[in-house]
């Protein structure tokens, strides 16, 4: 009888094969464990909100995998007309200058209509490190970069 039961118990583990994943970001000595199915992209998310007296909010949500990571951002509360850059840095907010994660040219500006609002989407090439911090920037305008708008912590 043990032995049946020795085999349930295999047979029952085998079938829930799962993958760890362990992280670790070279800069922090962070490490980040996870544990999902095979295959399963990470979700990942983040708040945004105003910086330097705008009145910019929203939220970013995205998935990364194996390769590519996809991003969808969306804002309220700015003005109607303006376009706004926006990426995912490396680093926290109030970083002085933080990297940019991916190619910049792949995240298409946000375009703001007549109600303040603007949403958009990116495919970036990379997977995002769980045990690295991440950010999500709305800069001022294309010729501002250097100033953010609106920015928020992006987690898995």
């Amino acid at each position: 009888m043990r032995i049946a039961t020795l085999a349930v118990a295999l047979l029952l583990t085998a079938g829930c094969t799962k993958t760890v994943n362990v992280e670790t970001d070279p800069k922090t000595g962070k490490t980040d464990v996870d544990v999902q199915p095979p295959g399963v992209p990470e979700a990942w998310n983040g708040t945004l909100s105003p910086v330097g007296g705008s009145s910019i909010t929203g939220t970013a949500t995205g998935t990364t995998s194996t390769n590519t990571t996809s991003v969808t951002v969306n804002i309220s509360g700015a003005k109607a007309g303006d376009t706004l850059p926006w990426h995912i840095h490396d680093g926290k907010c109030g970083d002085a200058s933080p990297p940019i994660f991916g190619d910049a040219s792949a995240y298409p500006p946000l375009v703001v209509g007549a109600n303040g609002t603007a949403t958009g989407s990116a495919t970036i090439n990379g997977k995002l490190n769980e045990a690295r911090s991440y950010i999500v920037n709305v800069h001022a305008s294309p010729t501002n970069l250097a100033t953010i708008v609106s920015c928020g912590d992006f987690n898995d």
